[in-house]
């Protein structure tokens, strides 16, 4: 028996949930899985895992053996990672997901620079328009703006997500310019009812301005759906700056009373919480945070050509938040 391989294969059928998931993330068949986890088990004489046919669950006595494996695991993955990056290559697979929109609008192009930095290293890259958990996934790092709720996981600020209020200029003409926050309750908007549950605006507070609450008319969990309906015009939407910023800036789309700032969100990379972060993964964070940073390269470009957004568009001044 190969106890090392055994390990990793019991270690991912706990976090995958399945032998058939664990399977799949590691590239090879139920059975090899199944037959790792067996010799495990005949090895300790010990039950890891209770099977049944609706079922899969970890025992006391597997779950103190998941918990030392994890931490066995990760500092034999940290120490093979710095031998091998000595002179920075990087190598192996580095899988990442993403939300859609910023994958689209920014990071398949980042990444495949970052891959020629690194020709060595194999990247993978799954966009999706939910929240998920790395871990039982099988990702290294997943891009996205909400907290998983796996305990094992933590998270690194990549950049901040500001938004605005947009419009078409026939809603405008057709439905009236809001003149104040709170006019907004009074219109039409299609919502990303699963990122954001609350259906509301997050305007920062002060000068007796706060959260507006609105209807909803189109609700979604993908903004292409918030992009079709606002492009109908019968629809307003509360958007991510960096994916509306050519639509702002060709008069397709205007910002809704960009006076008010709105409380930004935050986009962060999730993965496994370990005393040693992979190298690949420690070089990619910092690969992103350069590159996006607290003021990103889109709202810089956006200020240049629309200068009457600089109240919604960079940093706050220290003191505040949003």
């Amino acid at each position: 028996m190969n106890e090392l391989s055994s390990l990793r294969a019991f270690v991912k059928v706990v976090e995958a949930g399945s032998f058939a998931e664990a399977a799949r993330q590691m590239g090879t068949s139920k059975s090899v899985v199944t037959k790792r986890v067996n010799q495990l088990e005949e090895h300790l004489q010990l039950e890891l895992l209770q099977r049944s046919t609706r079922r899969l669950s970890i025992t006391d006595t597997g779950s103190a053996l998941y918990e030392r494996s994890v931490r066995i695991l990760a500092e034999l993955d940290e120490a093979k990672s710095a031998v091998k990056s000595i002179e920075w290559a990087l190598s192996g697979l580095l899988r990442v997901s993403c939300i859609s929109s910023f994958t689209a609008s920014y990071l398949a192009q980042d990444l495949c620079r970052f891959q020629q930095e690194h020709p060595e290293l194999k990247i993978e890259l799954q966009q999706h328009d939910r929240i998920c958990d790395p871990v039982q996934e099988g990702y290294d790092v997943s891009i996205q703006p909400a907290t998983p709720h796996s305990g094992i996981i933590e998270s690194v600020p990549i950049l901040p997500i500001r938004r605005v209020v947009v419009a078409t200029p026939k809603y405008l003409s057709k439905y009236g310019q809001p003149a104040k926050p709170e006019d907004l309750s009074q219109h039409r908007f299609a919502h990303n009812n699963h990122v954001t549950p609350d259906t509301a605006i997050p305007f920062i507070a002060g000068n007796g301005v706060g959260p507006v609450a609105f209807e909803p008319a189109v609700l979604t969990n993908t903004i292409w759906m918030l992009e079709a309906a606002v492009l109908s015009s019968e629809c307003m939407a509360l958007m991510p700056i960096f994916f509306v910023e050519k639509q702002l800036t060709s008069g397709e789309l205007v910002p809704v009373l960009p006076q008010h700032r709105i409380q930004s969100a935050s986009l962060d990379a999730w993965y496994r919480r370990t005393p040693f972060i992979p190298m690949k993964i420690r070089i990619l964070l910092n690969y992103l945070k350069q590159r996006y940073g607290d003021f990103p390269p889109w709202e810089k470009r956006l200020l240049e050509s629309m200068p009457e957004l600089r109240a919604i568009l960079g940093p706050l001044p220290a003191g505040n938040s949003g």
